[in-house]
């Protein structure tokens, strides 16, 4: 893909996302810790729920600390003639797009099993 067409998408993903996306990870993370500490005498959940927790917050913290502020960069940039090093940042973001989309699918999964773990006790 160009430079331009690279820059031109990313920066409307940018302005698309900024507000639902971390919307959508901190409600993630604090909702997570929530039925975490509620879960706190079910030990099964709990493990479940600490790894789920652990997962919501890793993908938190790759968003700010790596993510954003590369989303922050391509916004400066210019359409037509973005910086020479696009291509080594564009992987640079794509690599922790794909550590926290795998950190994602990893609390998702632990949610689940959380939900279909298998109860003798009633609650």
């Amino acid at each position: 893909m160009s430079p331009a067409f690279y820059t031109e998408k990313m920066q409307h993903a940018i302005r698309v996302f900024t507000i639902p996306l971390p919307t959508v990870v901190i409600l993630g993370v604090f909702f997570t810790i929530v039925s975490t500490f509620y879960a706190r005498r079910d030990r099964p959940d709990l493990h479940l729920l600490i790894a789920a927790s652990t997962c919501a917050m890793a993908v938190a913290l790759i968003t700010a600390f790596s993510n954003i502020p590369i989303n922050n960069q391509i916004r400066t940039w210019s359409i037509n003639s973005p910086p020479s090093n696009w291509i080594e940042l564009a992987h640079k973001w794509w690599w922790f797009q794909t550590v926290r989309t795998i950190s994602a699918i990893g609390g998702l999964v632990f949610l689940i099993l959380t939900a279909l773990v298998r109860r003798d006790v009633p609650r």
